[in-house]
């Protein structure tokens, strides 16, 4: 972690606002660790992640450019890490900005989207959800760079590898997707994409999403359970 410049307080005695860098894979705050700050992305890509007793993970979200996270009261709840290669994020000593300043408003956004994102049921509409959030979130125009590992997208979307993996491949047959490679992804059908994630706007595309959905054959019957489950 580098500290890159600060804002004084009135007082002088500490920086109110630090400009700090981070590696990927850096922790920039550890779960149950004192919550005395609040971080905003200012570039790349955050995860916060936490631990159970029994060794489980839970991925509770990813943060881009403009997110506020570690808003936390008293202790942090999740560990935060660097995703990408360079993390640039502003900490705030005081908590007042949050009052008068429009991060509390996207944090609220981050735990919203989230909670949408999973309210999907099967492992397709969340998928096809998540890379059109992500390629909206990072304004990709048809090609995605996902610089998170398919287990971090598996215990995000509250599925195995196994079957994000399984379900990438469904997509490449279907026409939906491309892989140039492992982690990026070219959006060969937003359309069918948007019908699969169950944003269907009109009955043609409520169609789509039906046939494509059908084929999959029952419900996913991993969903609503713990990923050891799964």
């Amino acid at each position: 972690m580098i500290t890159l410049n600060a804002q004084p307080q009135r007082n002088d005695k500490e920086p109110a606002r630090s400009l700090l860098s981070y590696a990927k894979g850096d922790v920039l705050y550890r779960q149950d660790d004192h919550a005395d700050c609040w971080f905003e992305v200012v570039s790349g890509i955050v995860r916060t992640c936490r631990l159970y007793a029994d060794g489980r993970r839970q991925l509770m979200g990813f943060f881009y450019p403009g997110d506020a996270f570690g808003v936390d009261h008293e202790i942090y709840k999740a560990s935060a890490e660097a995703v990408t290669d360079q993390v640039l994020a502003h900490r705030h000593l005081s908590r007042d900005a949050l009052v008068d300043d429009a991060a509390l408003q996207r944090a609220l956004k981050s735990a919203e989207d989230c909670i949408f994102l999973l309210g999907h049921r099967t492992a397709a509409e969340r998928l096809a959800a998540f890379l059109l959030a992500f390629g909206e979130r990072t304004g990709a125009q048809g090609e995605i760079a996902l610089p998170m590992s398919r287990c971090d997208i598996a215990d995000y979307l509250g599925l195995t590898i196994e079957t994000v993996s399984r379900t990438i491949s469904d997509f490449v047959r279907r026409g939906l997707i491309a892989l140039d490679a492992p982690q990026r992804v070219r959006l060969l059908d937003a359309r069918r994409l948007k019908a699969v994630a169950g944003d269907a706007p009109d009955a043609d595309d409520a169609d789509i999403a039906a046939r494509i959905n059908s084929r999959r054959g029952r419900p996913n019957p991993e969903c609503g359970t713990s990923n050891q489950s799964r």
